[in-house]
């Protein structure tokens, strides 16, 4: 009878958790390495397994930004509902290699899931742009200091609780660095995040502004360039 109790009393909380789950912390994009993933879980079945994602230590020192960070390596463990087959299958067939995902950080772990940060879908990379995709996208500059290099976007995510913003880590591929970047303008950010589906490379354009505002950084991404460099005369 006790049992039975405890039982009802899981379900009942872990319904209203369930629920305050539906907001979210964070939604986004980015390239990983799935190093992991079995079925378990007690009262619901779901796929758990863990992620390697780029990463880097802040607390690196270098004279200047353009200097950091040594790329590195982060271990993160995911989750996958059982009802989202396809991607699971996906998954499954692309254990250690290197794919694209879309996610979703709850601000409360779901009942249905062992872990917060669940996988929604993966895909594989493209390798041509399609002929009517835009080889190059610019916005307003938000900064003074405006620079350009060769590289790619690693993860692009929509996150904040009061206030939203667009943050990120890239590439750059001369230097062999990444570093995190922030995006302020909507239509740059869903570009952006097409941008990431393929496999080619392309300048980016950062602007450095003096003050953050709301954003995680002073560097935020003003143009995307397949041709040539970004911030060059019309």
């Amino acid at each position: 009878m006790k049992i039975r109790i405890l039982i009802l009393i899981y379900f009942y909380f872990g319904f209203i958790f369930n629920l305050l789950a539906i907001g979210t912390y964070a939604e986004g994009r980015a390239i990983v390495r799935i190093i992991k993933l079995i079925s378990g879980g007690i009262f619901f079945e779901s796929y758990e397994g863990v992620l390697e994602i780029a990463t880097y230590d802040d607390n690196e020192e270098c004279e200047q930004i353009e200097d950091c960070y040594t790329p590195l390596k982060k271990q993160v463990e995911f989750s996958v509902n059982i009802e989202n087959k396809e991607t699971i299958k996906f998954l499954q067939n692309n254990l250690n290699k290197v794919i694209l995902i879309d996610y979703k950080i709850h601000r409360i772990e779901p009942i249905a899931l062992s872990t917060n940060f669940e996988i929604l879908k993966a895909y594989p990379f493209k390798t041509n742009l399609p002929p009517d995709f835009p080889q190059k996208f610019i916005v307003e500059k938000t900064g003074s200091k405006n620079y350009s290099f060769f590289g790619k976007i690693l993860q692009l995510e929509y996150r904040g609780t009061a206030v939203k913003t667009y943050e990120g880590i890239y590439y750059d591929r001369q230097k062999d660095k990444v570093r995190p970047f922030s995006i302020t303008n909507e239509d740059m950010a869903n570009y952006a995040k097409q941008t990431m589906e393929y496999t080619k490379e392309y300048y980016i354009g950062i602007s450095k502004s003096i003050i953050k505002g709301f954003r995680e950084t002073t560097f935020d991404i003003f143009e995307i360039n397949y041709k040539e460099r970004a911030g060059g005369v019309e």
